[in-house]
């Protein structure tokens, strides 16, 4: 039915934006979403990676909100689940963080658990099934972001063994290619010749 991802993202927002209007919180008029890596990438933090992300207005060019799902998720109900967040902050305000105006909205759109990274139960998904059934299936497929290439050019670091004149480490560094280690050692311009750490 859709034929990109962020045409059944925008579909999928304009159906709940019923839901938002329910609970007393209605959806901004200017919100891009994006199925898009975050802007720590595929970098995990506190053990996880982080998989929406919503911008303030006032960081846009046209003061849009701006969400981004993470493509490692494809699984409609999960994806769903992670919109409903990020435009949870959209109509609570950035500034309001995961604190209680934002939770109170949370709760009331049946999202479960910590509330800096929600779930939908089961209450959820019968809340949101049919809006499922309409969309059809979310075109996109997870990516696989397990691997990835390995670096080919390793620097090293060299440091400087001297002692300055208060009898503290030099602490001159300086990073190079093994390349260019064989040509020659760097020098420090106080105590001449570097080691490799």
């Amino acid at each position: 039915m859709f034929q990109t991802r962020e045409q059944w993202l925008e579909a999928a927002m304009s159906e709940l934006s019923v839901r938002f209007l329910d609970a007393g919180k209605p959806l901004p008029d200017k919100i891009r979403v994006s199925c898009a890596f975050t802007s720590g990438g595929t970098r995990k933090k506190a053990g996880r990676t982080q998989i929406g992300e919503c911008w303030d207005s006032n960081r846009s060019g046209d003061a849009s909100f701006e969400i981004m799902i993470s493509p490692v998720e494809d699984e409609p109900l999960k994806v769903l689940a992670i919109l409903v967040h990020e435009l949870c902050h959209a109509a609570c305000g950035i500034k309001q963080g995961h604190r209680r105006v934002f939770g109170a909205l949370a709760r009331a759109l049946h999202l479960e658990g910590a509330l800096t990274s929600t779930v939908g139960g089961a209450d959820f998904a019968l809340m949101v099934q049919p809006i499922i059934d309409g969309l059809g299936a979310y075109p996109h497929s997870r990516l696989d972001t397990s691997t990835r290439p390995v670096q080919s050019t390793r620097m090293l670091k060299c440091v400087c063994a001297g002692i300055d004149a208060k009898g503290k480490p030099c602490g001159y560094t300086v990073r190079i290619s093994q390349k260019w280690l064989t040509v020659g050692a760097p020098h420090c311009p106080n105590h001449g010749a570097m080691v490799v750490e």
